[in-house]
C-alpha cells in the first residue's frame, strides 16, 4: 500500500533552537532527527525548489531571487512524479512565488497577517483526504509563522547596516525563541490531527527547515540569504513514520537535496533520478548506517545587505564535516 507522504516546512527554523520548544523535544523522539543538512540555497523559493528537484539551482534553473519562476521545463520535480503515481497532490503555501503549481491538483496560499494556521491546516488535511477519493496524500504544509515575526520586528525596523539590531543579539535570540515555540506548537498539532483522523501508520511525516535564521551574529544579515554562514545554511529534518526508526539522532553532514531521492525510495515509486542527491531511506529504516558526506554546497544572492545580487548568485561555500 502506497504510504501518504505529507511535508512540514517550519520556514527559518534554526538547528540549535529545536529544544527551546518542549513540544518539538518531544515530537524528536517519535521520528529520525538530521540536524546538519546544508541547504543548497539559504532562502526559502532557492531552497524549495533545489529539494523538490533534488538539484542544485544552477541545474534546476532557480539559483537567485528574480529566477523564482525559472524552474527549467526539462525538470521534473517531486509533485509530478507523485501525481503520476496516482497520489492526490496538494499544498497551502505562502505565496505563488515559492513553488510552481506542476504536479498539484490543489496549489493554494494563505495570508501569514489573518490566517490561523494551526487551524487551517488541520481542516485542510481532512478536506484533501474527502477530496482525495481514497488515493494516497502528497501534501506541502509550510508554516509561515516565523517569516512573519521576521519580516514584522526586524526587515520592517532595521535597515542591513543598522547596528542597533546587531548589538543585542541575545534579546533577539530571546525573540526568537518565543516564535520557534509557536512552530514546535503548530507541529504537535499536525502529528496529532493525523492521529485523530487515523492515518499516521500509513503516514510519512517529514517536518524540515529550508534555511536558518540569523539573529545578529554577522553585520549585514538580518535574518537569511546574505551570507553562507552556519547559522543561515544548516537546516534539519525529522522523519517520522511507521516503519522509521525512533527516538534516533544524529549530526553527521548531508545536504538538502538528498530529500528527493530519500522520500521516493521511502514511498516505493522507481525513477530514473540521476542527480546529486543521495538516499539515506536504508538508513531511516535501520538496514543502514549513515554515511558522512566529504562535502556539500551552498550558495546566495542577497536581496538586501552589503553585497546584494538577486539576478545571480555572488556568495558560494562548501561545508566539510
Amino acid at each position: 500500500m502506497q504510504p501518504n507522504v505529507i511535508f512540514v516546512l517550519l520556514d527559518g527554523a534554526r538547528n540549535d533552537r529545536l529544544d527551546s520548544s518542549k513540544d518539538f523535544s518531544a515530537l524528536k523522539k517519535e521520528g529520525t532527527l538530521l540536524d546538519n543538512v546544508t541547504t543548497a540555497l539559504p532562502y526559502t523559493i532557492g531552497a524549495i525548489n533545489a529539494i523538490f528537484s533534488g538539484l542544485y539551482g544552477k541545474d534546476n534553473g532557480v539559483d537567485a531571487y528574480y529566477k523564482m519562476f525559472r524552474l527549467k521545463d526539462s525538470v521534473k520535480i517531486l509533485s509530478e512524479i507523485f501525481h503520476e503515481n496516482n497520489y492526490f497532490t496538494a499544498c497551502d503555501l505562502l505565496s505563488n512565488k515559492i513553488l510552481t503549481k506542476r504536479g498539484f491538483d490543489v496549489h493554494q496560499f494563505h495570508d501569514e497577517y489573518v490566517d490561523n494556521l494551526c487551524v487551517r491546516h488541520p481542516d485542510f488535511i481532512r478536506k484533501c483526504i474527502k477530496e482525495s477519493k481514497d488515493k494516497p496524500l502528497f501534501l506541502f504544509l509550510y508554516f509561515s509563522g516565523i517569516h512573519t515575526v521576521t519580516v514584522s520586528d526586524v526587515l520592517k525596523k532595521y535597515n542591513w547596516d543598522d547596528t542597533n539590531f546587531y548589538e543585542k543579539k541575545e534579546k533577539n535570540l530571546s525573540k526568537y525563541d518565543e516564535v520557534f515555540n509557536t512552530a514546535g506548537i503548530y507541529a504537535k498539532i499536525i502529528k496529532d490531527t493525523l492521529n485523530e483522523i487515523g492515518i499516521s501508520k500509513k503516514t510519512i511525516l517529514i517536518f524540515f527547515s529550508d534555511h536558518g535564521t540569523g539573529v545578529g551574529e554577522r553585520f549585514g544579515e538580518r535574518n537569511y540569504g546574505s551570507f553562507t554562514y552556519e547559522e543561515t545554511i544548516r537546516s534539519f529534518y525529522l522523519f517520522i513514520g511507521h516503519n522509521i526508526t525512533k527516538n534516533q539522532h544524529t549530526s553527521k553532514l548531508r545536504e538538502s537535496i538528498d530529500l528527493f531521492p530519500t522520500i521516493l525510495d521511502l514511498a516505493g515509486i522507481k525513477n530514473n533520478y540521476d542527480g546529486p542527491g543521495k538516499t539515506i531511506a536504508p538508513y531511516l529504516l535501520g538496514k543502514e548506517k549513515l554515511k558522512e558526506k566529504n562535502y556539500t554546497f551552498s550558495e546566495t544572492g542577497a536581496l538586501h545587505g552589503p553585497y546584494p545580487s538577486p539576478k545571480e548568485p555572488n556568495v558560494f561555500c562548501v561545508k566539510t564535516p
